[in-house]
C-alpha cells in the first residue's frame, strides 16, 4: 500500500491501472489539485464541491463507486481546535483532504509500510482510528481544566471563575455538536464503506471499533457538561458561604463594639452618684475597666466556643 502526499499524475495512473490500493493525502489542496484528483480518481462533482468548502457538519455521502465521509478530530489547544478531514473512500483508493499540516497523519505516513499486505478495510480503519484517538488527549485536557477550575472555585471563588466555567462549557458543547452526529451516523458510514465494490475486508470488523471510541468520547464530554453545570451551582454556593462567613465576622466585631459603646456611654453620664464616687483615676480604672473587660471576656469565650459553627 503506497502513500502519496502530492498529485503525481503518472504514479496515480499506474496504481489505478494495476488496481493497487493507495492513500492520497493532501494538506490544503488548491482548486487545481482537486480538479486533477477528481479527474484521476473519477470522483463525483458534488463530492469535489463539498471538499472545496470546509467548515461543514459531519456527513456521509454515498456515490456509486465511492463514499465521502466528513470526519472531525481535534487538537489540544485553548480553546480546543477542531480538525476537519474529508475522506473519499473507494475499493481502489483512499483520498483525504484537510486544511492544515497535521503531524498525526505525518506519523501515520511512516507507520504504514508500502509493502504491507493488510486488507484495504484495515488501511481505512488505521486512518480513522488515528483521527478518533486524537480525541482522547483533547478530552483529558478538558478534564484537567475542569478539575483545576473546580479546585479554584472551592478554595477561593472569584467572579472570573464564573466566566471561565461558561467559556469551558461552550468549548465542551461545541465538541458535542460535532461528535454526537458523527457518532450517530458512523454505523451507517461503516455499512457504506464495507459495501463498496472491490474493497477487501479482513476477518475482524475493524471499523466498528471507531464507533466504540466515539461513544466513549461523547460520554466523557456529556459527563464534563454535567460537571460544569454542577460547578456553576458550586460557585454560587461557595460565594454565598463566603459572604455568610464575612457577615458573621462583621457581626462578631460589631458585638464587641456594642459592648464597649454601652459601657463607655453609661459611665459618661452625669449622675450624682457617679460624679461623687468616681473622683480618682483608681476608681475610674476599677469601675470602667471591669465594666469593659468582664463582658468582653465573656463574649470572647462564647464566640470562641461557637467558632466552628459560625466561622
Amino acid at each position: 500500500m503506497e502513500v502519496l502526499t502530492d498529485v503525481d499524475r503518472g504514479r496515480i495512473e499506474a496504481l489505478r491501472a494495476h488496481d493497487e490500493f493507495f492513500w492520497l493525502d493532501l494538506a490544503s489542496p488548491s482548486d487545481a489539485q482537486l480538479e486533477a484528483v477528481g479527474e484521476l480518481l473519477g470522483l463525483h462533482e458534488l463530492a469535489l464541491e463539498d471538499t472545496r468548502e470546509f467548515g461543514q457538519r459531519p456527513k456521509l455521502d454515498r456515490y456509486p463507486e465511492s463514499v465521502l465521509l466528513v470526519f472531525y478530530s481535534a487538537r489540544v489547544a485553548e480553546p480546543v481546535e477542531p480538525v476537519e478531514v474529508h475522506l473519499h473512500i473507494s475499493g481502489g483508493f483512499l483520498f483525504t483532504a484537510r486544511r492544515a499540516e497535521w503531524d498525526v497523519f505525518d506519523r501515520l505516513h511512516g507507520a504504514l509500510d508500502p509493502e504491507d499486505a493488510a486488507t484495504e478495510e484495515y488501511i481505512v480503519y488505521r486512518v480513522l482510528d488515528a483521527l478518533a484517538d486524537e480525541l482522547f488527549p483533547v478530552v483529558s485536557a478538558l478534564e484537567t481544566r475542569v478539575d483545576a477550575l473546580e479546585e479554584a472555585v472551592l478554595s477561593d471563588p472569584a467572579r472570573r471563575h464564573l466566566s471561565d466555567i461558561y467559556r469551558l462549557k461552550q468549548e465542551v458543547q461545541s465538541q458535542l455538536r460535532l461528535l454526537v452526529p458523527q457518532r450517530e451516523q458512523f454505523a451507517a458510514a461503516t455499512d457504506a464503506i464495507l459495501s463498496l465494490p472491490g474493497l477487501t475486508q479482513g476477518s475482524r470488523p475493524y471499523l466498528r471499533d471507531i464507533s466504540d471510541h466515539l461513544a466513549q468520547v461523547t460520554a466523557e464530554l456529556y459527563r464534563q457538561t454535567d460537571d460544569l453545570g454542577a460547578l456553576t451551582s458550586t460557585y454560587f454556593s461557595a460565594s454565598q458561604a463566603r459572604l455568610a462567613r464575612l457577615a458573621t465576622r462583621l457581626t462578631v466585631l460589631a458585638t464587641f463594639f456594642l459592648i464597649w459603646t454601652l459601657v463607655t456611654s453609661f459611665f459618661g453620664q452625669n449622675f450624682g452618684w457617679l460624679v461623687r464616687h468616681i473622683d480618682s483615676l483608681e476608681a475610674f480604672l476599677i469601675y470602667d475597666g471591669l465594666g469593659l473587660v468582664l463582658p468582653t471576656v465573656l463574649a470572647a469565650i462564647y464566640f470562641w466556643r461557637r467558632r466552628r459553627e459560625w466561622l
